[in-house]
């Protein structure tokens, strides 16, 4: 539908731009000509009124002829003839209110003859229609130009939200594995407490589930999950494995991603604690700088150990999820030095809702 016709606010101020328009001619005849104030605006103000309704027509015409898929020499037949067709309705009216306005008030609006009024009146009103024509391709360029950039982006949005999904598909199996293998474990060793991880399993995975279905989630509450499951891996190491998990006041509030800690915490079990015989402490700490979030995952890693196979799954999983959702500004950084492997976290601050 006609972007002006189907919206009230637009159409009046169109209509008000007209009117100004014509009450400006009239403000000009009436000088010009020494006719009453009244009687010109009662004849300029609706004839304008009257041919900025026609002119709404060639929003229709760039749509039916649009550029790029019709022959210039058409578009230009089409933009004559309607020009000529238009300014001619509009000169039958002129004649109309000339007339009307002789009858009525015994004036004459115009000094020249009335067939030469008309004629001012049709050749002013072929580039009038012109320029309303020219208006009409330049929004429907431009609305062509914002549809395409919006395609683009929903294109790109729905390209991100796979890769998303496809991602957190291969957390749930990893995570999985890795915690039957925990179970495992304890299974020959201590029935008892393979059962209690097991229960305990169980209740994190509804929860991670939970979480996992939204966009984003608190980093108290994404701290909070990452607690239990180290809860979790406490059973299997015992003393070996000690938990600091601080965070800035403040930070957690920001929004985060679901379950983007929990890979970094396995890697730093499996290939920190599980390889030390002393074990030692996984640290979490959030902290914000320059409007981002930092969180930095620290564990003790045996410099000269053997190295584990797939090394490095987690933490890729976790740099693939923050650079599909923010690009360059968010990644993770990883190193180690003097016997401490560190992972750094760092995407933009935003406060959840």
């Amino acid at each position: 539908m006609h972007p002006i016709l189907s919206d009230r606010k637009k159409h009046l101020l169109y209509l008000a731009i007209w009117s100004a328009v014509g009450a400006l001619t009239a403000f000009l005849v009436s000088s010009v000509h020494a006719i009453p104030l009244t009687v010109a605006l009662l004849t300029a103000v609706p004839m304008l009124l009257i041919y900025g309704e026609i002119n709404l027509t060639s929003w229709y015409l760039s749509r039916a002829f649009p550029l790029g898929k019709t022959p210039i020499p058409v578009v230009l037949t089409v933009a004559g003839a309607s020009a000529m067709i238009v300014s001619g309705l509009w000169s039958a009216l002129g004649w109309g209110m000339i007339t009307l306005s002789a009858d009525l008030f015994s004036l004459t609006i115009s000094p020249m003859p009335v067939p030469q009024s008309l004629v001012i009146i049709f050749i002013t009103g072929i580039p009038f229609f012109i320029i309303s024509l020219a208006v009409a391709y330049l929004l429907a360029a431009f609305e062509q130009s914002t549809g395409a950039e919006r395609d683009a982006y929903e294109a790109r949005l729905l390209a991100q939200n796979a890769e998303l999904k496809a991602l957190r598909m291969q957390i749930d199996p990893h995570f999985l594995f890795n915690s039957l293998n925990s179970i495992s474990a304890l299974t020959a060793s201590d029935p008892h407490m393979a059962r209690t991880m097991t229960t305990m399993l169980a209740d994190f995975f509804r929860k991670s589930l939970s979480y996992g279905a939204k966009e984003s989630i608190p980093l108290r509450e994404e701290l909070s999950l990452l607690n239990d499951y180290l809860a979790i891996e406490r059973i299997r190491f015992g003393e070996r494995l000690s938990v600091s998990i601080t965070a800035q006041p403040g930070a957690d509030a920001a929004a985060v991603p679901p379950l983007i800690l929990q890979p970094l915490a396995e890697n730093a079990i499996k290939h920190g604690i599980a390889d030390s015989l002393t074990g030692g402490t996984v640290s979490v700490t959030a902290q914000l700088k320059n409007g981002r979030l930092f969180i930095t995952v620290e564990n003790p890693v045996e410099e000269d150990g053997p190295r584990k196979k797939g090394a490095g799954m987690g933490v890729e999983i976790v740099r693939q999820r923050l650079q599909a959702l923010y690009g360059s500004n968010g990644d993770l950084r990883t190193g180690s030095s003097g016997g401490t492997f560190q992972a750094v976290l760092f995407l933009p601050w935003e406060q959840h809702a």
